[in-house]
């Protein structure tokens, strides 16, 4: 720790000489660079600033207003303080020079008996050398730690939990609208953290550079690149060393950066951690609801009268790992953009290589419908984008309780974007209906052995000789079992028509107009062409 005047005087070698505070009580606890012993009068000249003095008076005898004139310098100077030896040079302090420092809270101590200055200086000489030493190795943990976290592409999370650990104290990354981004609290609740946290933090304004601003004294500095800054990296309740702490901050700014940057061409910190949030509401790991509350508002949410999960899906990106990552990215900038033009509060998240999950606030005088309807139409005309497809899930009151429609809502966009045609904005659980159950069960060995019992005559017709009958049974299947129906779809003549049909009976073995019999085949079918 670097030592203090109140350090100081607690030593064994001041307290030898009965040391009595004169004046600046309240600022004994200001850090002391360095100590002199000097009887010089124009001392002033030489310091830098936080130096301690030590004095048996010499440089104050004389008219009262010279040894005023000293401590004045002294002051102007940036000096910590003094402490003067009275004795046979100085039988007291001079009350021009005493008003002087009261008038200033300037840091003035007398000895009433005679200290061993040489002692003195050694001990605080000793410290402070001990505690740059210390601040030197603490530096290089820091840097190494860092630095190491940095190669293995360690994300914001990992890079602020480290970075808390080392501080003994919780840290929060904010973005400019004072939005938490990410976070990891020690020593309190994540609840109690980040507790109104927007109103708090514009309470706490932006600075330049690091150090204590706002009301609770929060320890702060700026996330990005000068002149581009995109966020805030906070410490609300710092330790008393704010030298190592700011430093640790910067590096701590300096690594989220830079693995921002890293991760610019993926996908941004924002959808990084609202994902991260969704996953753990997804896994049931959130909670209580007033803590899984509170952090959806740091996050960004709106209060809202219910909650409902939404899926956009896109077409599964193929190829290397940087092509998938840039399409997850492109899908989650467009999702992002939707929010923003439909003015639609919600959390949304890139889960898997092609799929954003959505956490929506319902205002109290909307309906879920009208936020999804609204969403969806900016999302269709953000024009110059492949298809997606939204699934929704059920309206829930409760936040916790979203994880059900959340599910849903992945479940209906994957199964609609595959097996349906585009229709309505958004796709609910009941427009997918059997198409939902055949995409849970396809890969069961049991549905796939039904499938091969009812269409291995067929398939295996198919392989040798050809004709389209496959493709026939499925039009005749998707018309009801309508003849005439499927004449006009298909452009048969119905003689040409009806032949193909006695010919699919024929190679089934089965009469097509019976129900139970376009029953299993119509599954059987869905269950074939969703596996393809």
């Amino acid at each position: 720790m670097i030592p203090t005047i109140r350090s100081i005087l607690a030593g064994p070698a001041v307290q030898a000489g009965e040391p009595e505070v004169l004046s600046g009580s309240t600022r004994l606890d200001r850090p002391v660079r360095w100590v002199h012993v000097s009887e010089v009068r124009e001392v002033a000249d030489l310091l830098e600033g936080d130096e301690l003095l030590l004095s048996t008076g010499l440089a104050m005898r004389g008219a009262a207003e010279e040894a005023a004139d000293y401590v004045s310098a002294l002051i102007e100077a940036g000096a910590a303080g003094l402490i003067v030896e009275l004795g046979e040079h100085l039988r007291s302090m001079p009350p021009a020079a005493l008003e002087c420092a009261r008038a200033a809270e300037f840091p003035l101590i007398v000895l009433h008996h005679q200290a061993r200055f040489v002692v003195i200086t050694e001990e605080v000489h000793r410290g402070i050398v001990a505690d740059r030493f210390d601040f030197v190795r603490f530096a290089q943990d820091v840097h190494e730690t860092f630095t190491a976290l940095s190669l293995d592409g360690a994300g914001v999370d990992e890079l602020l939990r480290a970075g808390a650990e080392m501080a003994g104290s919780s840290m929060v990354l904010e973005d400019l609208n004072r939005r938490v981004v990410a976070f990891h609290a020690i020593g309190r609740p994540a609840e109690g953290l980040l507790a109104d946290w927007e109103r708090r933090s514009r309470l706490c304004p932006r600075r330049e550079g690091t150090g204590l601003a706002g009301l609770e004294g929060w320890l702060t500095t700026a996330v990005g690149t000068h002149g581009h800054e995109w966020g805030r990296l906070v410490v609300p309740n710092p330790a008393a060393d704010q030298q190592r702490l700011g430093m640790l901050v910067e590096r701590v700014a300096q690594a989220v950066e830079l693995s921002r940057m890293i991760e610019r061409d993926q996908q941004s910190v924002q959808l990084q951690a609202q994902g991260g949030f969704l996953r753990e509401l997804l896994e049931g790991r959130l909670g209580e609801e007033s803590a899984a509350l509170t952090r959806a508002r740091a996050l960004g949410l709106a209060p809202g009268s219910s909650y409902v999960g939404a899926a956009v899906q896109a077409d599964t990106a193929t190829g290397e790992a940087a092509t998938v990552h840039r399409a997850q990215r492109r899908l989650g900038e467009r999702v992002s953009k939707a929010l923003i033009a439909s003015r639609q509060s919600a959390i949304a998240g890139v889960l898997g290589d092609d799929q954003v999950v959505l956490l929506l606030s319902v205002p109290p005088r909307s309906t879920e419908d009208a936020v999804l309807t609204a969403f969806a139409d900016a999302l269709r005309l953000d024009a110059g984008h492949d298809a997606v497809t939204i699934g929704a899930g059920a309206a829930e009151p409760d936040l916790l309780s979203t994880n059900r429609s959340l599910r849903t809502a992945q479940h209906v966009a994957r199964v609609a974007h595959e097996a349906l045609a585009p229709g309505p904005a958004y796709f609910r659980q009941a427009d997918i209906r059997l198409h939902g159950l055949i995409a849970q069960l396809h890969d069961d060995p049991r549905v796939q052995s039904f499938v091969e019992a009812e269409l291995d005559p067929l398939l295996a017709y198919e392989a040798r000789h050809g004709g389209g009958l496959l493709d026939l049974l499925r039009q005749y299947l998707a018309a009801g079992g309508n003849k005439s129906r499927l004449a006009r779809t298909s452009h048969r003549s119905r003689p040409a028509l009806y032949a193909k049909l006695a010919q699919i009976e024929s190679v089934l073995g089965v009469r097509l107009d019976d129900p139970s019999s376009q029953l299993s085949l119509g599954v059987a079918m869905m269950a074939h062409d969703h596996a393809r």
